[in-house]
């Protein structure tokens, strides 16, 4: 008998959603990340690239595949800031230029003991499980950020590699507290900071800078539609750098590119729950009396479920 009647329930509950979609007031939706204290959620970023560069010459291509998963839990809410406990749940990367290759999943961790690999895969599985911090308002900015540098620093000295100053040195450009914040924002500071309505767009500019190479973001959303407490919105962004402003080691990097896609929100707690974009990317370095073009392509994607 209680089944029946929890099927008739849940279906009562999914009309009045369906009725009365959350975040709804005579100017639109409210768009906003409104996740309450105690509330759990996995994120993952994945991000897919193929880069084709000319030198001397001569072509080289690469490809990478990086996933960061992640296990997220409010934990306290004080002056519109929100504080989140975050645990690094997985690292793979698949990376292929030319004769060079390095392959890693914290899930499935290599047999291999020697050599480059097995130096990133000590200092990956010390960085798996590792606990820190942040904060996160609802527009989604992200204000602070605490023990992130120091899981990578620990898992450095825990796996007993040589020249630690340059291991640091070199993998902080790609883990480190800077680049966690810029990839969290891709897919949380886009809330409109007002209600809008189906058809409605909104802008938002965004800078990041990875060791020296700033990458100017001017994004359009747009409220695409929305079903029950589920609301599309579509991304459209220009990419642009200054040579006079963005250089990495000594060279000057002039870019222009596009962003494009779908994101998925949830509208009663403002949880990103999927998204898909794709970035193309033209760049041209050029020091040392060189010119080097750059194409590349990058495809990328993220997931999040409540727990």
């Amino acid at each position: 008998m209680k089944k029946p009647l929890l099927i008739a329930a849940a279906f009562i509950v999914s009309i009045l959603f369906m009725g009365c979609p959350a975040g709804k007031n005579a100017d639109g939706y409210t768009l906003k990340f409104n996740m309450q204290k105690g509330s759990k959620f996995d994120y993952a970023m994945n991000m897919d690239m193929n880069m084709k560069q000319s030198m001397m010459g001569k072509e080289m291509t690469m490809k990478s595949k990086i996933t960061m998963g992640y296990f997220f839990e409010i934990t306290s809410d004080s002056a519109g800031w929100k504080t989140v406990a975050a645990t690094i749940s997985k690292i793979a990367m698949d990376m292929n230029a030319g004769d060079m290759s390095m392959k890693f999943d914290t899930d499935n961790p290599s047999a291999d003991t020697t050599g480059p690999m097995a130096m990133a895969g000590k200092i990956f599985s010390g960085m798996k499980d590792g606990k820190f911090t942040f904060t996160i308002n609802e527009n989604g900015q992200i204000g602070q950020i605490q023990g992130f540098n120091e899981i990578l620093q620990q898992s450095i000295a825990a796996a007993n590699i040589p020249n630690t100053d340059m291991v640091i040195q070199s993998m902080g450009k790609s883990f480190d507290e800077n680049q966690f914040r810029q990839n969290l924002q891709q897919s949380f500071n886009i809330y409109p900071g007002k209600p809008v309505k189906p058809g409605e767009s909104w802008t938002k500019n965004t800078t990041l800078n990875n060791s020296g190479m700033i990458l100017k973001m001017d994004n359009t959303y747009t409220l695409e539609s929305v079903t029950g407490n589920d609301a599309m919105i579509k991304v459209a962004s220009k990419i642009t750098s200054g040579m006079d402003s963005s250089s990495v080691d000594n060279f000057k990097v002039n870019m222009d590119g596009s962003m494009s896609g779908d994101m998925n929100y949830d509208l009663s707690n403002g949880l990103p729950k999927q998204g898909s974009m794709d970035m193309k990317v033209i760049m041209k370095v050029t020091g040392q009396g060189m010119d080097m073009p750059i194409d590349m392509d990058m495809k990328m994607t993220f997931t999040s479920s409540k727990k």
